[in-house]
């Protein structure tokens, strides 16, 4: 027996376009911010821990026991090694299986704290992975968590959640839930900009807080700043928060449009 983990991957792909699941979370539950939730991550892009040199044996030996189709315990017992070696990878695959309780149901909330750890740190496919952990919870708290560790999945370069990001961008403005524009609105860099004719700011920050709206639903503004690049550039900067203490930035390019009045 082999142990394969691109599935998930594929299912996560899925999930998103197909709106994540159909069950009903439940109600959101009011709480103080729990920290252990919070990842400490600069703005913009985000640089994923680095391999470490003394990991790079027993990392490519639990890859090689994986392309091999060993057995699961010769498999699990590989990709500890890399794990315990300080490798990210080795660590992100190790958890993946410890959640799949390859190695027995009373191992499966250490496999998620090895995920959550990763992911605080900028791991994009453990983040990805908590995505859909938490899209397909039904706690309104926990689905409230997905559009977190997604945003932080893309600025980490996950090629998967960048790809999957700019299809359900796409598919959104094609259907009007979206303004038409371009941009992802992850950092000023890749800021949205709105394509239709706007005369103003009357005009253009109620489609800022439609935008919110549907990419963050149930988030809150915490605060709205303008911002001026050395090019002359005007960006309004829109920070959101969840009921669990989580923030996202999410930027707008409005130069077309801030001056007219």
């Amino acid at each position: 027996m082999s142990i394969r983990l691109a599935p998930l991957a594929a299912l996560c792909t899925l999930l998103l376009l197909a709106g994540c699941g159909t069950t009903k979370p439940t109600a959101l539950v009011e709480r103080p911010p729990d920290a252990r939730f919070v990842a400490n991550l600069p703005e913009g892009p985000i640089t994923p821990p680095a391999e470490p040199a003394e990991a790079a044996a027993a990392l490519a030996g639990a890859e090689a026991a994986s392309k091999s189709r060993s057995d699961a315990a010769t498999q699990l017992s590989a990709w500890q090694k890399a794990a315990e070696a300080g490798s990210p990878e080795g660590k992100y695959h190790y958890a993946t299986l410890l959640s799949f309780a390859a190695a027995g149901p009373d191992k499966v909330g250490d496999g998620f704290d090895m995920l959550l750890d990763l992911a605080k740190k900028g791991h994009g496919q453990a983040a990805m992975s908590l995505w859909r952990l938490s899209k397909m919870s039904r706690s309104g708290n926990l689905n409230q968590h997905a559009p977190y560790w997604f945003n932080i999945a893309r600025r980490s370069g996950d090629a998967m959640a960048l790809e999957v990001y700019g299809k359900l961008l796409a598919d959104l403005r094609g259907t009007g839930e979206l303004p038409p524009g371009t941009g992802t609105g992850d950092y000023f860099d890749s800021a949205m900009t709105f394509t239709q004719p706007l005369a103003g700011s009357h005009e253009g920050v109620p489609l800022e807080y439609k935008v919110m709206a549907v990419l963050y639903p149930g988030w809150k503004r915490v605060t709205q700043a303008l911002h001026m690049d050395k090019e002359g550039k005007d960006y309004d900067v829109l920070e959101l928060e969840n009921v669990d203490g989580q923030r996202v930035k999410l930027y707008f390019d409005i130069t077309g449009w801030m001056t007219r009045q």
